[in-house]
C-alpha cells in the first residue's frame, strides 16, 4: 500500500513536470517557400547548377568523340602514337573530374554560392523562431521538415506565425 502511494506521488509529480513544458512544431521547408527571395536565390542556383552540367555534359561528348576517332583510327596509328592518344584521352577526362568536383564537390563554387545566397535566409528564419520561442514562453520548438514526427496535432504548428516573422 505504502509502495502505490510512493507510485502515485511519483508519476503525478513527473506528469506535472513533464505537462509543464511547452512545446510546438514549425515546417521551415515550408517558411521559406513563402518567401518570394528565397525562391529567387534557389531558382539562380538552380540555372548556375544547369549551366555547369552543361559545360561539363559538352566535355564529356567531346572526350567520347575523342575516344570514337581513336578507336577508328587505332590500327593506323604506331605503338608510341596510341599510347599518346590513349594518355590524352586519360588527361581530359581527368581534367573534367577536376572541374566537376571543383563546381559540385563540397568546397565546390555552387556550394559555396548556395551558402552566400541562402545563408541570409536560413539565419533569418532560425531568428525568427527563436525569436517567437523566447517571446512565448516554449521549451522546444521541432522542425517537421527535418524531423520525422510519426503524430503531432495541428494546434502545437506554430509555421504561420513564423511565415508572418519573416515576411
Amino acid at each position: 500500500m505504502k509502495k502505490s502511494i510512493i507510485l502515485a506521488l511519483l508519476a503525478s509529480v513527473f506528469t506535472l513536470g513533464v505537462s509543464a513544458q511547452k512545446y510546438a512544431v514549425v515546417n521551415t521547408q515550408k517558411v521559406y517557400q513563402s518567401m518570394e527571395a528565397y525562391a529567387e536565390a534557389v531558382e539562380e542556383i538552380d540555372e548556375l547548377a544547369t549551366a555547369y552540367q552543361k559545360n561539363i555534359d559538352e566535355a564529356y561528348q567531346k572526350v567520347e568523340e575523342m575516344y570514337q576517332n581513336y578507336m577508328i583510327a587505332r590500327d593506323g596509328l604506331t605503338y608510341e602514337e596510341q599510347k599518346t592518344e590513349e594518355q590524352n584521352i586519360i588527361a581530359n577526362e581527368q581534367k573534367i573530374t577536376t572541374y566537376q568536383q571543383n563546381v559540385f564537390g563540397a568546397d565546390g563554387i555552387l556550394t559555396k554560392k548556395q551558402e552566400e545566397l541562402l545563408k541570409p535566409f536560413h539565419e533569418k528564419v532560425a531568428n525568427a523562431i527563436k525569436s517567437y520561442g523566447v517571446q512565448n514562453g516554449y521549451d522546444m520548438i521541432v522542425d517537421i521538415a527535418t524531423t520525422a514526427l510519426p503524430y503531432y496535432s495541428a494546434t502545437i504548428d506554430i509555421t504561420e506565425e513564423i511565415i508572418k516573422l519573416v515576411k
